[in-house]
């Protein structure tokens, strides 16, 4: 745990070092989805992102607020992922402006699928109304649907993650790989929170 500790660090080292040696290539405007920001204003917000991960995971505890060993592994998985997502967001943005043609969407998904198949080993150890999870109102409401819609959601979880990171490879298109991956997962469990709360019922 305390390697992953300072990933984050690392990541901003790179960041930095990356970005001193690809400015020349970067234009002034950078073209996103809706909006074109100026480069000081992107690499800025990405700068201060990662510098304030790269802080937080030193003291995962405090974000969790809890002294629980699984909590805080948790906590500190979620921080490096995002972490690594908005790393690899950055650079495939920077890429296609050095000459490589990058999808950044298709990493975006990438990355999410990776979460999946991280967050499935930890989500069966999940407390009782943990800030991450499941927070549809019968699961918190009973600790036993909790439990089960968990348990069952970190074993899906993998499989469902390994599958969209497949598609990536295959699928052109992007909404069909969030529909057959993460969305469907959601779907999945969220239906069966509902067949395990209807049973506890009638018990």
């Amino acid at each position: 745990m305390k390697i992953f500790k300072y990933l984050n660090m690392l990541l901003l080292i790179i960041f930095i070092v990356g970005t001193i040696i690809l400015y020349e290539n970067i234009p002034c405007e950078i073209t996103l989805f809706m909006q074109s920001p100026v480069r000081a204003v992107f690499i800025g917000v990405v700068f201060v992102i990662l510098l304030i991960l790269a802080f937080v995971s030193l003291y995962p505890q405090k974000i969790s607020r809890s002294n629980d060993t699984v909590r805080n592994e948790i906590t500190l998985v979620v921080l490096n992922l995002l972490g690594i997502g908005i790393f690899l967001y950055y650079f495939a943005i920077i890429a296609k402006y050095k000459g490589f043609q990058i999808d950044y969407l298709k990493v975006v998904i990438l990355i999410i699928g990776v979460l999946m198949i991280l967050i499935g080993n930890f989500l069966p150890q999940m407390p009782f109304r943990s800030r991450i999870g499941f927070k549809l109102p019968w699961i918190l409401k009973d600790k036993l649907c909790w439990q089960k819609t968990h348990r069952f959601a970190g074993y899906t979880a993998i499989p469902f993650g390994i599958i969209q990171c497949l598609l990536v490879l295959f699928v052109p298109n992007n909404n069909v790989i969030f529909i057959f991956g993460i969305g469907s997962w959601i779907i999945v469990v969220c239906i069966y929170s509902l067949f395990v709360r209807n049973a506890n019922r009638k018990n």
